[in-house]
């Protein structure tokens, strides 16, 4: 009885949890922070300290730019099906295939013309 009193007093929250990042990412976070660092007085600063600053900079443009660079082109696909529906109505996957197909081979066909007699876009 007194034993398992005694384990579970001794476990204890985690205060620190890892982060998975690329090693190149790693190298250079320790990096800056060693330029941190870098002082004659004063204890030193925790990665957790500069990578809190570092969050305060970030702006909803961050984060849209990253949310864009995020999708794949399934992705992309999907949002462009999705919006069509809500525009058109509804349509099977193979059609709104069909649609992309024919728009954009009327459209190289028109740019291909265009660029055989002489006229490109500037």
């Amino acid at each position: 009885m007194e034993n398992q009193n005694a384990q579970k007093q001794s476990k204890k929250t985690a205060t620190a949890s890892s982060l998975r990042v690329k090693p190149e990412t790693r190298k250079r976070f320790l990096s800056e922070l060693a330029k941190v660092n870098k002082k004659s007085f004063g204890r030193k600063v925790r990665a957790d300290q500069l990578l809190s600053l570092l969050m305060t900079f970030v702006r909803p443009e961050h984060i849209q730019k990253l949310q864009q660079e995020s999708l794949s082109n399934a992705d992309r696909l999907e949002m462009r099906y999705r919006e069509h529906i809500k525009k058109f109505g509804p349509v099977s996957k193979d059609e709104f295939l069909g649609l992309l197909l024919t728009e954009k081979s009327s459209k190289s066909d028109s740019e291909n013309a265009a660029f055989s007699e002489g006229k490109t876009e500037a």
